[in-house]
């Protein structure tokens, strides 16, 4: 909505979800018969407000998220911090813990989880941190000294401690999940996240070693494997019966949307030089909406991709962050039509 100038659906759709803020946590399904949200996510809410920080840099809006947002996006912060529903809470650490199966890899089948991750999922800290970094940014904006200060020092606590505990200085680059029993070291785009968001917390050379390691393994023309070939939990086809289908759904199936991520990444570490954006164009954009297109639902782009030849395209025929990610990179990041007020947010 945002990159095609649609800022007033934009606007309706955080006055909509912010509507059913809940415990400090923002549904992620809101039943289209019942009219009942589901909140069993914890990156929904993060996302949340990663959107606010989205709509703020193409429309300057603050008027909105002061007067109808702010107080519940500090009380999201405040029920993160004290515990809310699946075991969401901000440990004495700084980083985010959360039960099983509340990321976006959240296959299941008659209470089997394919892809638990409960601990500390790596995309879930760099979504925190982003978020504190957010409403330490509009807390300066609403003068309000104390809460700055506050936030300043909960994301600086937080990016100490992941860097400290997810960096796998084995395969140069980041953890997937931590917990009390140790670190899973599958290697899954989950940590491209802390290299795409607009407030991260690795270093330029840290960045630079986790896009080469997920561009090595994970990259398709695509979309983004969603485990490397080599992992024994590996499946190549997104195919068979229900419980066949979700193994393969996050343990290899390719997803298009983490196209977006991936090359907001690339681009921003090589500091969108021309070179760089040609090849994100050439190799992963035009295959995408070229070929991809034409693949499943028409004009469209489907859910998932097989990751074996011939990458038959499955799921949902036609995904709305399929669509959005890829084209939100293309424009921002390697047309380079940034939005109007990222300069006041992300270098004021």
């Amino acid at each position: 909505l945002l990159v095609t100038g649609r800022f007033s659906a934009a606007k309706n759709i955080l006055q909509n979800f912010m509507q059913y803020c809940k415990d400090g946590l923002i549904p992620n399904f809101v039943n289209d018969k019942t009219g009942e949200p589901a909140y069993n996510t914890v990156d929904g809410t993060l996302w949340y407000v990663n959107a606010v920080l989205q709509y703020l840099k193409y429309t300057n809006d603050y008027g909105l998220v002061h007067s109808e947002l702010w107080d519940n996006l500090k009380s999201i912060i405040e029920h993160h911090q004290r515990g809310t529903q699946f075991g969401i809470k901000l440990d004495s650490d700084g980083l985010l813990l959360h039960g099983p199966r509340l990321t976006w890899m959240d296959a299941n089948i008659e209470g089997d989880m394919i892809t638990p991750r409960s601990g500390k999922a790596v995309e879930i800290q760099a979504l925190w941190y982003n978020t504190l970094k957010t409403m330490e940014f509009l807390a300066k904006k609403f003068q309000e000294p104390q809460l700055h200060e506050k936030y300043a020092a909960m994301a600086k606590q937080t990016s100490e401690s992941f860097n400290l505990k997810f960096w796998n200085s084995q395969r140069n680059c980041l953890y997937d999940v931590i917990d009390d029993k140790g670190a899973d070291a599958s290697i899954r785009p989950n940590q491209i996240f802390a290299a795409s968001l607009d407030f991260g917390m690795l270093d330029k050379p840290k960045r630079i070693r986790v896009i080469d390691v997920v561009t090595h393994e994970l990259v398709t023309p695509y979309g983004l494997r969603t485990l490397s070939l080599d992992d024994p939990k590996f499946v190549g086809k997104c195919t068979g019966d229900r419980y066949s289908r979700d193994a393969a759904y996050h343990n290899g199936t390719i997803w298009p949307w983490l196209l977006g991520p991936y090359i907001s990444a690339y681009l921003k570490a090589r500091d969108y030089a021309p070179k760089s954006r040609k090849i994100a164009l050439n190799e992963l954009i035009e295959p995408l909406f070229k070929v991809g297109v034409g693949q499943g639902g028409l004009g469209t782009i489907n859910e998932i991709f097989d990751c074996d030849a011939p990458n038959t395209p499955r799921g949902c025929i036609s995904q709305a962050w399929s669509i959005a990610e890829p084209l939100r990179a293309y424009v921002e990041d390697v047309l380079g039509v940034k939005p109007q007020h990222s300069k006041e947010i992300l270098e004021g």
